[in-house]
């Protein structure tokens, strides 16, 4: 693989980068760099040229391409890009480092690929663009240009990089170009890469808010209609009258929103575009998708990796079940032993032989039905792991949902933690063959932990919270009892004995029927159930601080 840098006055970063690189576990003469420099003005070629002296044999080459004057972003990585030779070129922001595994995974992913995947975007460290991916398919709407790799004929077939945006949002217009020329973009989560985009969360970067203002509203003018271009120039208009992002952020925008004009012609054009546009594009204010929460998110890889046991409840529809166990073949974290139990015959065993071998699964069908509530708590017993986390047969983790809570829990006092999930209404047209359709993702369950609102509804999906092992063992199960909201009763039980860590990060999808009819059926279950577990929370007793009856009430009055 060609594996494209651009340097500008990045003298600080080089043996940081290209030094990762020398630890990586790939083989490093099948890998090609290309530093274009962009006229730096510090001491960023003399730092190349004495790793290039030292380190360069280690590589199948080691170029560097000076440029006499500031190219740009998306100019140098072409410029790059036409000098290299191999079928996959990535394109790595030279403030990266790459772990020693990075290369291997990103090759395997690509390997397992088929021809119709034609770019592949790096899991990004310490913080990543929360952009919605699918947590099946891993396929993207776009991809980051801090760090991806793609197949050269994609690249060249899009007209690479425009040259025309000097920086931000050029990854955008390049990834939905690709895409209308009818390829897919794929999400890598196991290869990962640190990028110091940030030097604090929510940082404020003078050029990145100008250009993202500006280029967005050029996006426009190539991707959407009038409509669209008419609310780019809102948006501008609410920029200009809301508070200044940084002193002189408003004179910075004007001036550029003057220039834009001049670009609009080739904006215009539609000659850059392959025959699939129609749908590529999506603007959402000043983001290009829909997106998950934890944004700032600060990913770690856990110190320790203790047994993590997925606890999933099944009935007789292998082909939904197939959907869940991919989502945790998915998984970022590396110990995982998945415990499903069948509430009745033996529907899903062969399938889970044939097709999952691959997976740590302990498999139990009770034979007869015995209900929900005893399925779960018969995996529970056969969980050999320290940490306990649900996952019904038609919910789906994303690939960091593991991960993301066993790094909580292993810094906190706290015995259980949770992460946010999207609401996601679908219409199920068959369960065999599994076909539906998600209506939407919403973001209904984002609620910071207080065990008063605990008490009064339920704001934690089953597949959200990861707990140890330890409660089931000392304060029991799910209420065999009850075949709704049995979760919910066993979230208030545990919170008598520990708080819950919040995560805000979206990790998890949760389910629910679209249809009226199905969806006014399950909220009778649910009303008739609420009844009971009220009941039974009368004998439920906790100790809760003024602050939590002070901040529930607050929420209330609000």
């Amino acid at each position: 693989m060609d594996i494209i840098y651009v340097s500008y006055n990045s003298q600080k970063w080089i043996d940081m980068c290209f030094g990762s690189l020398l630890k990586s576990d790939y083989d490093l003469k099948k890998v090609n760099v290309w530093i274009v420099d962009n006229a730096s003005t510090d001491r960023t070629t003399e730092s190349l040229k004495q790793f290039q002296s030292s380190h360069g044999a280690s590589f199948g080459s080691f170029s560097i391409l000076e440029s006499e004057q500031n190219l740009g972003f998306g100019k140098a990585n072409n410029l790059g890009f036409q000098n290299g030779k191999d079928e996959i070129a990535c394109f790595f922001n030279i403030d990266t480092e790459v772990y020693p595994d990075t290369l291997r995974k990103l090759e395997e992913d690509i390997s397992a690929s088929e021809d119709e995947v034609g770019l592949w975007e790096l899991r990004q460290f310490p913080y990543e663009h929360p952009k919605l991916y699918d947590p099946l398919t891993h396929e993207g709407t776009w991809s980051s240009g801090a760090a991806f790799a793609v197949r050269r004929s994609v690249f060249t077939q899009a007209g690479g990089f425009d040259e025309a945006i000097f920086m931000y949002a050029e990854d955008v217009d390049l990834s939905w170009r690709i895409r209308s020329f009818g390829y897919k973009l794929k999400y890598v989560p196991k290869a990962v890469i640190t990028h110091y985009a940030y030097q604090k969360a929510n940082e404020v970067k003078p050029a990145q808010h100008v250009n993202s203002v500006i280029n967005n509203l050029l996006l426009r003018y190539r991707f959407g209609g009038p409509l669209t271009i008419l609310k780019g120039h809102y948006r501008f208009l609410r920029c200009m009258s809301a508070p200044e992002a940084f002193p002189g952020s408003k004179k910075l925008l004007l001036l550029a929103y003057l220039k834009h004009f001049g670009k609009i012609a080739h904006f215009r054009k539609k000659s850059f575009l392959g025959p699939h546009k129609k749908g590529v594009a999506q603007f959402i204010g000043f983001d290009y998708s829909a997106n998950r929460q934890g944004a700032f998110y600060e990913n770690e890889f856990p110190d320790e990796t203790p047994l993590v046991s997925v606890i999933v409840r099944t009935c007789g529809r292998p082909k939904v079940l197939r959907e869940t166990l991919l989502s945790l073949r998915a998984q970022t974290y590396p110990n995982v032993e998945v415990v499903v139990v069948e509430d009745g015959e033996d529907c899903a065993g062969k399938m889970i032989r044939e097709e999952f071998s691959d997976l740590n699964i302990l498999y139990h069908a009770t034979g007869e039905k015995v209900g929900r509530s005893k399925a779960g708590n018969t995996a529970m017993e056969l969980a050999h792991g320290t940490y306990l986390n649900f996952l019904d047969d038609d919910d789906l983790f994303y690939a960091d949902h593991i991960e993301v809570l066993v790094k909580t829990l292993e810094r906190t006092k706290n015995r259980a933690a949770y992460a946010y999930a999207f609401e996601t209404p679908v219409d199920v047209e068959s369960r065999d063959p599994y076909i539906y359709k998600v209506h939407h993702y919403l973001e209904v369950y984002k609620t910071k932990f207080n065990r008063v609102e605990l008490c009064y509804h339920n704001y934690i999906p089953i597949q959200c919270i990861m707990f140890e092992k330890s409660l089931f063992e000392e304060y029991g199960g799910l209420d065999e009892s009850l075949d709704a909201l049995e979760d919910w009763d066993l979230w208030v039980r545990y919170a008598c004995h520990t708080d819950f860590d919040t995560v805000e990060k979206t990790t998890s999808v949760y389910r629910v029927p679209q249809k009226r009819d199905v969806s006014e059926k399950r909220q009778k279950e649910l009303d008739d159930a609420l009844l009971l577990v009220r009941e039974k929370h009368k004998s439920y007793v906790q100790r809760v601080s003024a602050y939590d009856l002070a901040m529930a009430y607050e929420k209330q009055l609000n």
